[in-house]
């Protein structure tokens, strides 16, 4: 449309992009719907006819990956809804008896189980950060690091090849020829997690805690038929999926069907809890990065970060820039569509540089950041903390600042195990 803007559509492209990011996180609105219209803005202002524009729009809107996520969270969103993961939580704990002091751990392995499995950082995080509050209150210990421990498990464990995470780590990456990294990558993610857990497990003196637990295995009801279904839905799931590759949204889809002609979940309630509201944001944020991709905005940023790093700085560099980018976007909506291109060139710069080490450096330290009350995981504990007990501004403002200076050490110590190569995880996959 402008042809002498042409050489200068990479820098416009990447400035509308920080626009659309400043505008979700000012304005609170999602930035999927945003990103859509502005992708096909932007290729309209590069010069596309109306119909190139479409096509480049709707190529960056992955409809495997939409249909793959619907599916996921259909399936978990039932398990939800007729009470089976959190009788299932209820029980484990119970399990624990008057060993309370493996309350705080139990959160995190829990909660890091339960996302791996499918429902996901957000819908994992969720159930057990409300869940983590309310036992807290119950054992008279401090409500909000263990809280916080629920977290960063629900974290740690959604790079699985069953959640969400690592479902989109592998839409993004097989276009570019990058396959079978998701053990490493799931592991890459857990191992973070773990390290900043046993760190506030240790700093916050957890391994003190000695209360009455609340839950005793003998008061807690049995698993009903619909919910014993649900469980054996998941596990064959897990099973086929993983142990004999089929696609997991569409296997999800099969698995869904069963338990909705069973009876076993109310239809109508597990679609409303779909987050259709995330899947839209992460795909439509997908076809806006696929625009300034063509627009050699990504080809852009890749060039800068390798103008000043090397072989020896490329890993903490791009882990660091994830952490920072994470503070003011979403991790599955932003950082992995934005930086994942960004980690291909630079691996191809620097052949020494592996692709797999460099996207678990962004994915760990981008959910390190995470726990930030300006993310969605500090503030699912701010409002727990608040729904459960009346509270001051004084004290929201503290467990602001608490959660935002967590979080910056917990990015800190990311970036640092990515110098010290912790996420090539010694070569073992």
């Amino acid at each position: 449309m402008f042809p002498f803007l042409e050489p200068y559509m990479p820098v416009i492209s990447l400035i509308v992009l920080a626009i659309v990011v400043a505008i979700g996180f000012i304005k609170k609105v999602n930035l999927g719907f945003l990103s859509l219209g502005v992708a096909f803005a932007l290729a309209i202002f590069s010069g596309q006819t109306s119909s190139q524009a479409a096509k480049l729009v709707a190529g960056g809107f992955s409809s495997s990956m939409f249909v793959t996520l619907v599916g996921v969270t259909f399936l978990f969103g039932m398990a939800s809804q007729n009470g089976t993961l959190d009788l299932f939580s209820k029980k484990i704990v119970a399990l624990v008896g008057k060993n309370t002091v493996l309350i705080p751990i139990l959160m995190f392995v829990l909660s890091a189980f339960i996302s791996a499995i499918g429902p996901g950082h957000i819908a994992a995080g969720i159930l057990m950060t409300t869940f983590a509050m309310y036992l807290a209150f119950e054992m008279k210990i401090n409500p909000w690091v263990t809280a916080l421990f629920a977290k960063l498990g629900a974290n740690a464990g959604c790079a699985s090849p069953l959640s969400l995470t690592g479902l989109l780590a592998k839409e993004l990456s097989e276009p570019m020829g990058h396959t079978g990294f998701e053990a490493h990558l799931f592991l890459s993610t857990l191992l973070s997690g773990f390290v900043f857990t046993l760190i506030i497990y240790i700093g916050s003196k957890s391994y003190k805690v000695k209360a009455d637990n609340p839950l005793k295995l003998s008061e807690i009801p049995k698993f009903n038929k619909h919910q014993l279904l649900t469980v054996a839905a998941i596990v064959i799931m897990v099973i086929c999926c993983i142990g004999f590759k089929l696609d997991t949204g569409l296997f999800a889809f099969i698995m869904a069907a069963i338990l909705i002609l069973a009876g076993a979940a109310d239809e109508k309630a597990a679609i409303k809890g779909i987050p259709w509201g995330t899947l839209i944001f992460i795909c439509g944020v997908g076809s806006l990065v696929a625009v300034i991709d063509k627009l050699g905005g990504i080809t852009m940023v890749s060039e800068f970060l390798q103008s000043f790093m090397n072989e020896h700085t490329a890993v903490p560099i791009l882990a660091a820039t994830s952490g920072i980018l994470s503070w003011v976007s979403s991790t599955t909506g932003v950082v992995m569509p934005a930086l994942f291109p960004v980690a291909d060139q630079v691996a191809t710069q620097f052949t020494s540089v592996n692709y797999v080490e460099l996207i678990s450096a962004i994915t760990a330290t981008s959910f390190a950041a995470a726990i930030s009350p300006l993310s969605t995981g500090g503030a699912i504990i701010m409002s727990s903390y608040s729904a459960s007990k009346e509270t001051t501004n004084d004290e929201m403002n503290k467990l602001f600042r608490n959660l935002f200076l967590l979080s910056v050490a917990n990015v800190l110590v990311n970036v640092l195990m990515a110098a010290l190569g912790v996420f090539s995880l010694g070569g073992l996959f």
